[in-house]
């Protein structure tokens, strides 16, 4: 699958919201809006991380990194300070497609 195929029926099977795509009508609107909220929020979170553009890519680990964001961004509904743990798969797939770590040759070029 890729980043672009992605629901909020996705994500809120991936959370175990529901066990067969067919329940998720059955959520409450405020689940579907919190997983479709987390889906937009985990592939603008994956696309400035990695410099690529998601929605555009077809490279599935990026699909699943994606999926494994927003499924966490839906089982923790609060932040406190003794959690600053990141999903290190996740994170693993985003390190192998981040483009934007190095500065450019072009802007270190000094003119004068």
């Amino acid at each position: 699958m890729k980043p672009c195929e992605l629901t909020a029926k996705n994500v809120a099977a991936f959370a175990r919201l529901i066990v067969t795509y067919m329940d998720y009508d059955a959520l409450l609107d405020v689940e579907k809006a919190e997983c479709e909220g987390a889906l937009s929020a985990a592939k603008a979170f994956a696309a400035g991380y990695t410099g690529l553009d998601v929605e555009a890519s077809d490279l599935e680990d990026i699909a699943y990194a994606v999926l494994a964001i927003a499924a966490e961004m839906v089982d923790n509904h609060q932040i406190t300070a003794q959690y600053t743990g990141k999903n290190p798969t996740a994170m693993q797939i985003l390190d192998m497609h981040s483009t934007n770590l190095l500065p450019s040759a072009e802007g270190d070029v000094d003119e004068t």
